[in-house]
């Protein structure tokens, strides 16, 4: 089953655990690269946990795919 961005997005913003999930809004992300999305989405359910410098990397980087 292929999960669109929106889900991918979720799930992300759930296994990051920021204290300010609001950031991160599954919304802006329906017309972001689907290729994009899904190779972050595969790096952060690759990892059991990240640190904080992870996390905010991640985020960054979800900020640039957005649209």
């Amino acid at each position: 089953m292929t999960k669109n961005n929106e889900e991918m997005i979720g799930e992300i913003r759930e296994r990051l655990n920021l204290v300010n999930q609001s950031l991160i809004d599954p919304e802006k992300y329906k017309s972001a690269d689907e290729q994009e999305v899904k190779e972050v989405y595969d790096y952060v359910t690759s990892k059991a946990s990240f640190t904080p410098s992870e996390a905010s990397a991640i985020a960054d980087a979800l900020g640039q795919i957005r649209k």
